[in-house]
């Protein structure tokens, strides 16, 4: 993650220098208010709005990567995760879709049975037997109850054939959320492109306009001598 957030930041900066370095564009005629929500849309089409035609093109060619790397990486995470549901219903007696937790148990118990004795664990810590109650039954049903509300029991129930094909199941597992992970992290890529080209358009506009501006002509006053001024109208060429 950390990589990432400097990997964005040198980006930024890249894309804020090369502003700098290319603006000056005629703007006249422009709308930098529609210049701005072009590139919040899509970045580039800001760029080519203001004439910037390579920006533009730079611009639409790092949005496509983004969104395919997107499309890659959500296609592998789902590759991956039907192949781990896939693995628990042949080697491990998993039958119909579970919620996420499921999936997570299995990852880490080789059955259901040994799944629940953690769960009567539990019960018993949260439950305990009171020393002061000559009759623990009602303790007792607090703890099964327990037991059946968060254990895995009948079709629920599942036993790993081979402890190699489970750990297989978990690294697929893990594999795939890794995947999601990543293309999570690349929509973060695909805002910060919008905010580059936002940046880039404002920054031509406001150098254009220090541009124009410079060319008007300047009424300049010098002071001759002691008692003297002279006052004329400089224009740059």
């Amino acid at each position: 993650m950390k990589d990432g957030l400097r990997f964005a930041g040198v980006l930024l900066a890249v894309a804020v220098m090369a502003s700098a370095v290319q603006g000056g564009e005629s703007l006249q005629g422009k709308s930098m208010a529609k210049a701005l929500l072009f590139s919040l849309v899509l970045p580039g089409t800001g760029q080519e709005y203001i004439g910037s035609h390579k920006r533009a093109r730079g611009m639409w060619a790092g949005d496509a990567a983004v969104w395919t790397t997107y499309a890659l990486f959500t296609v592998q995470g789902n590759n991956r995760e039907d192949k781990y549901k896939e693995m628990a219903y042949l080697f491990a007696d998993v039958s119909g879709d579970r919620d996420d937790s499921y999936y997570q148990a299995i990852a880490f118990y080789t059955s259901s049975y040994d799944y629940n004795i953690d769960v009567r664990r539990e019960a018993r810590y949260i439950y305990p037997y009171d020393p002061d109650l000559p009759d623990q039954s009602s303790v007792l049903a607090l703890q099964d109850q327990y037991v059946l509300d968060h254990g895995y029991f009948g079709g629920d129930g599942w036993e790993w054939d081979d402890v190699g094909r489970q750990l297989e199941y978990r690294n697929t597992r893990i594999a795939s959320k890794e995947s999601h992970r990543r293309a999570t992290l690349t929509i973060g890529f695909a805002v910060l492109n919008r905010m580059v080209s936002m940046i880039d358009v404002y920054l031509t506009f406001k150098l254009s306009d220090e541009k124009r501006l410079s060319s008007f002509p300047r009424l300049m006053v010098e002071q001759q001598d002691r008692e003297g001024f002279r006052v004329y109208l400089s224009t740059p060429f």
